[in-house]
């Protein structure tokens, strides 16, 4: 917000002492040239400011799914005494590094005075780190404040409207999912139909598949829209969009997953 005042006041400055220098013509253009420049000057310096601090969080995650890698080629020479033991060992490493994270992210609020849609771009990636650690007061805190724009933060939205019984499920699904195409959109279907599917609502569930279907052929949403269609219900199955959906933590899964691979960040 203050940024834009900023620009303003300079466009408003150049084309004051240009009125007053050549006239109304070259005050209107170059309230306009300043107006541009300024614009484009500040979201230069703003961009490169937040992608500094932005590299800074990936190389903690890069970081932190290293030591994952590592510890479970740790595993693999030497089992652990039991798989919920190594899987305890694996979330302490993640969520050090996911805590790491998160403070790095509360350093953007300096810039929120100069971009005012930018605290709820830091909310959004928030919410998908504290989903993560399981925080989900914090999640459902910081969700009304989040600027939800991509599959994953829609997911989350979607599966914390299901855990706390949120009648507008609906709603928001038919406003912010069916504008997504392609497998983003037969994910967003799915886990939508998975809901309703938990609701008893088989039909609903069905019309999602079929919509979807018009811009993606994946594997998993015609597999499923064919189980439906045929009764199978409880053949209904997410498995295959992996770890995008186990994200979710509405299903764990399979034990043999869970050998094989640590969930990434």
């Amino acid at each position: 917000m203050l940024g834009t005042l900023i620009i303003f006041a300079i466009a408003g400055a150049s084309g004051y002492y240009s009125y007053r220098t050549w006239g109304l013509g070259w005050g209107i253009t170059c309230t306009l040239i300043a107006l541009v420049i300024a614009w484009i000057l500040f979201s230069l310096i703003l961009r490169r400011l937040i992608m500094g601090r932005q590299m800074k969080i990936q190389e903690i995650m890069s970081d932190g799914q290293m030591k994952v890698n590592r510890q479970l080629e740790m595993f693999n020479r030497r089992p652990p005494s039991s798989m919920n033991a190594a899987r305890q060992t694996l979330e302490k490493i993640q969520f050090e590094a996911i805590r790491k994270a998160l403070t790095e992210l509360d350093g953007f609020k300096k810039f929120y005075v100069w971009n005012m849609m930018l605290p709820k771009q830091i909310n959004a990636m928030k919410v998908q780190l504290y989903y993560q650690m399981r925080e989900y007061s914090k999640v459902d805190e910081l969700l009304p404040k989040s600027l939800l724009f991509d599959p994953q933060s829609i997911g989350i939205k979607l599966a914390r409207m299901y855990r706390n019984n949120d009648s507008g499920i609906d709603k928001f699904y038919k406003q912010k999912c069916w504008r997504f195409k392609g497998e983003n959109g037969a994910f967003l279907a799915s886990v939508y139909a998975w809901i309703k599917i938990k609701q008893d609502d088989v039909p609903a569930a069905l019309d999602a598949l079929r919509n979807a279907m018009k811009t993606s052929d994946h594997q998993t949403l015609l597999e499923n829209a064919d189980r439906l269609t045929n009764g199978k219900v409880k053949h209904f199955s997410n498995s295959g969009f992996g770890d995008i959906w186990y994200a979710l933590a509405l299903e764990e899964p399979k034990m043999k997953n869970q050998r094989q691979q640590g969930r990434p960040f």
